[in-house]
């Protein structure tokens, strides 16, 4: 989504014009002096690789949705091998969810860039771009959320269900009866229809709190520990919805500001006559 409106919108990073070939002149070369913008310096230094992080955050998110029709069928037709490939398949897209996700938010905290009081016009844009690649981020964080807590529910549920005969030989007594507190204190096994939300800790490890965070609970369709996969599915497509709500709004405030920046290329030098 955001890759499309970016492009659509004509976004070209402004790259310093080409120096005409020297010819040979007896005089000495007029020097320019050119100071870069520091909106401009953000945009390429900071927005820039967060947008494409951001991008393929998006990219890898629209892979969940077939990866969870793909466990519904496994488990339709009662087939394990089908659904454990589709558990595998959503894993493979949490690491480099996560990755991604901390490293734009160790971008967009920099307050040598971004100031936490705005002083400038230029300033403010900044911080409007900011708060606006967040907004867009709480999205893809609450799809990270619900794939990744359906993975983490399915591997512990299949862990206990292989040590399923130890756990009955620990909370079984001589008497064949079994002890209250050894049954809960191993807890009960999780039910793959029903997975419960998942809060990654790690996207928060030493970062500020993402203000825009979505509470996992205002999903539509979801309620905390009782979610057929199909809710899942629906969940991670309403997050994409939300990520183009705020995604336009953002694309087209990079636009204008790349355009702002496009003007300012240094003036070519002339010989002197």
């Amino acid at each position: 989504m955001l890759l499309g409106v970016l492009l659509g919108g004509g976004i070209a990073w402004a790259q310093p014009a080409a120096l005409p070939t020297a010819t040979p002149t007896p005089h000495l070369p007029e020097i320019y002096h050119t100071l870069v913008r520091p909106l401009c310096s953000t945009l390429e230094t900071k927005i820039r690789p967060a947008l494409g992080m951001m991008i393929q955050n998006d990219q890898e998110i629209a892979k969940s949705p077939a990866y969870f029709q793909e466990y519904i069928k496994g488990a339709q037709e009662q087939s394990e091998e089908r659904q454990n490939i589709a558990v595998l398949r959503l894993e493979n897209l949490v690491s480099p969810l996560v990755d991604n996700t901390l490293a734009l938010q160790k971008l967009l905290e920099d307050p040598s860039t971004f100031p936490r009081v705005p002083q400038t016009d230029d300033d403010k844009r900044l911080l409007d771009i900011k708060n606006k690649m967040l907004k867009a981020l709480a999205a893809q964080e609450a799809a990270i959320d619900i794939i990744n807590g359906f993975v983490d529910t399915q591997q512990l549920g299949q862990m206990q269900h292989e040590g399923f005969g130890y756990l009955s030989s620990i909370t079984t007594g001589p008497s064949g009866q079994g002890d209250p507190a050894l049954t809960q204190l191993v807890g009960a096994t999780p039910d793959p229809t029903k997975p419960e939300m998942f809060d990654n800790l790690a996207l928060n490890a030493g970062l500020a709190p993402n203000s825009y965070e979505i509470d996992p609970t205002r999903i539509p369709g979801l309620a905390s520990g009782y979610n057929p996969i199909s809710r899942l599915k629906d969940g991670v497509a309403w997050t994409q919805d939300q990520s183009k709500k705020t995604e336009a709004p953002l694309a087209q405030t990079v636009i204008e500001t790349t355009r702002l920046c496009g003007a300012q290329v240094p003036p070519a030098p002339s010989p002197t006559p």
